[in-house]
């Protein structure tokens, strides 16, 4: 059954400004300290830091990073903002991440709001950002330094759309792999899913994820991945990452 991709995503809001949806039953981040778990999952896990200061500026290239599950946006600011700190200015990130259910404007911008440090994504994110706009919002920041790309609706119908209309020439840098926690929201950790994410790698491209469900691990791997758990943030004692070594 299809699903009706509501106008206004129903979400309630916590004492700390966390936001929570309402569709899912869950959190879009840690209560305690979001910043930091997006941080430690998605930058530090698929290692970032030393990725982003190792390009070579006298050669430009083009870094992409791919997510299931754009939510807040969160992921996409920590990785802009250590891109901005550690990237040679020559070199291009371009950050392509899906989404079902998009959060309206006003949204996102409280979400973000919660982190003075990420004033400055969720400023020049709500001078172009508009769910209305159709399948594919482009946003281009930096002048021409970042690129963010958010394909609307059903993940597996997104990464195909992804694949087949070129958005990702040379595939996948690293992959954020997000989208609420599995029993919350299945759909987006099926076989289907991990082949759409397999089919937009290469050998070498890294993944991290916040879960360490049986089910996610066995289906990378059996997608092409290796997988190890590696130390959690906070409360989460672990995580996943993993390294594509082609298809099995």
């Amino acid at each position: 059954m299809k699903r009706e991709i509501p106008s206004i995503v129903p979400v309630r809001w916590d004492n700390q400004g966390a936001p929570y949806s309402e569709i899912f039953g869950d959190k879009y981040f840690c209560t305690e300290d979001g910043y930091a778990e997006a941080v430690h999952v998605g930058c530090g896990a698929n290692r970032l830091r030393a990725r982003f200061e190792a390009l070579d500026p006298l050669f430009p290239g083009i870094f992409t990073i791919m997510e299931t599950g754009f939510g807040t946006g969160l992921d996409f600011c920590c990785a802009w903002e250590l891109w901005r700190a550690c990237a040679p200015v020559s070199w291009q990130l371009r950050f392509i991440s899906v989404e079902l259910y998009p959060l309206a404007k006003d949204q996102l911008n409280r979400a973000l709001g919660c982190w003075e440090r990420l004033a400055f994504g969720r400023e020049a994110l709500m001078r172009q950002y508009d769910p209305s706009c159709g399948e594919v919002m482009a946003h281009v920041f930096d002048e021409g330094r970042v690129h963010l790309t958010v394909v609307v609706g059903d993940v597996v119908a997104a990464l195909r759309r992804i694949k087949q209309d070129g958005l990702a020439r040379e595939g996948a840098d690293a992959w954020f792999l997000d989208g609420f926690a599995p029993a919350r929201n299945p759909g987006m950790w099926t076989p289907e899913v991990f082949a759409g994410v397999a089919a937009l790698s290469r050998p070498g491209t890294t993944l991290s994820t916040f879960t360490v469900a049986g089910a996610v691990r066995r289906g990378l791997e059996a997608s092409g991945f290796r997988v190890v758990k590696a130390t959690g943030h906070g409360r989460k004692k672990h995580i996943l990452t993993g390294i594509f070594a082609g298809p099995g």
